[in-house]
């Protein structure tokens, strides 16, 4: 295999995957279960290396203090951003702030910035796809959103190299995410595209258009503090005001209790991406009067609507604002939206999107691997996007 294979890397707030174009064909770097989605996740454990990924989610539910998720919304940002203050909010692990310089992680084994421990993530895929491909791997094309600043950018080559990786190239992620797509959709021809990227921790909107074999951004924008962590949280706090008001406990002030509560909803909602209703259930979840209580509920989409509509139009907010960049007052001008990004498979989501934009919505078969594989394309053929 050639030495000089290019990885293709979306670092996500809630996962992360690694692709290259290898004989033709995009293949993934996988963890030990064959996924190519993996937990942006790190444990620090008593003794020995950081664990990365499920194994790390597994241990986050006895010891979600050492266990730190969501760390891309933080790398490269002061401690006064909002992205900071949005993760301190939710977070069981402690986060310093130091002014203006990148804020850090407190664990048991010390003190990381933000930047290392998304540089433990990169290792982690860098060595995956070292073994899946039986090639050693030094370059990367890594992806950012699109409205990271250039401190953002500059953090995100320095984890490049902390991992062992040289970042050949920065791209945004919509932008590798339409590349992904081929801007194949039908009907579309070379009309603009609104590229839709809602993903776990930024929403991301460009409008591309096709120019010859090359896509070409004509706008970017979005909202790099709304992500679908932000409907996990919505779901958690619905959660706690129910448990609250029966029981009287604030489950919230319990780091492990809330961040049980915060995983389930994680996973519920995703249940929800393809049934009307689902069972949340949390075994042992508190205690009350020194008796144990379960949390066993059937969630209806319905319930969650009110809890997520503010968030749902504040994407599409931000998505219309970037069609005004683009200058498409008159929507008939648009050829199509990808939708890209995990979030996008949240059925409110898809609702508002094609009701706000009435023009053919185009979704990703995988939204969720979409912008690796846009990535590992342009690693292989840089030309495939004019930014």
């Amino acid at each position: 295999m050639a030495s000089d294979l290019l990885l293709g890397i979306d670092l996500g707030t809630t996962y992360s995957t690694a692709a290259a174009l290898i004989n033709g064909r995009l293949q993934f770097a996988v963890d030990g279960r064959g996924e190519a989605s993996i937990p942006s996740v790190v444990h620090f454990p008593k003794s020995g290396p950081p664990l990365v990924g499920s194994e790390a989610v597994r241990l986050r539910s006895t010891d979600p203090r050492n266990t730190v998720v969501g760390i891309k919304r933080v790398v490269g940002r002061p401690g006064d951003s909002p992205a900071v203050r949005l993760l301190d909010q939710t977070a069981a692990f402690r986060i310093k702030t130091q002014g203006k310089e990148e804020v850090s992680v407190v664990v048991r084994s010390g003190e990381y910035s933000a930047t290392e421990v998304a540089s433990i993530i990169l290792r982690y895929l860098r060595e995956r796809a070292e073994v899946r491909f039986g090639n050693r791997i030094s370059k990367t094309v890594l992806t950012v959103p699109v409205m990271a600043s250039v401190g953002v950018r500059e953090a995100m080559v320095r984890c490049g190299r902390m991992a062992g990786l040289e970042v050949v190239r920065i791209v945004s992620e919509p932008c590798a995410g339409g590349v992904a797509r081929g801007m194949g959709a039908p009907g579309v021809g070379s009309a603009p595209v609104l590229v839709y990227d809602f993903g776990g921790g930024t929403l991301d909107a460009t409008v591309v258009q096709r120019d010859g074999l090359r896509l070409r951004v004509l706008a970017a924008g979005g909202d790099d503090c709304l992500g679908g962590d932000d409907f996990d949280t919505a779901f958690a706090r619905w959660v706690a005001n129910g448990v609250y008001r029966q029981h009287g406990v604030d489950v919230t002030r319990d780091v492990i209790v809330w961040d049980r509560i915060q995983r389930q909803c994680e996973l519920v909602k995703r249940a929800l991406s393809s049934a009307p209703e689902a069972r949340y259930q949390i075994r042992d979840a508190f205690s009350v009067g020194g008796r144990v209580q379960h949390l066993d509920h059937l969630v209806r989409r319905d319930h969650l609507s009110p809890h997520w509509t503010d968030l749902v139009d504040r994407s599409i907010a931000a998505a219309a604002q970037t069609l005004d960049q683009a200058g498409i007052s008159d929507l008939a001008q648009l050829g199509a939206v990808l939708l890209i990004g995990g979030t996008t498979c949240v059925p409110l989501v898809r609702v508002g999107v094609s009701q706000a934009f009435p023009r053919p919505c185009v979704a990703e078969n995988d939204p969720q691997t979409a912008v690796a594989r846009g990535a590992a394309l342009l690693a292989a053929d840089p030309t495939l996007l004019a930014e």
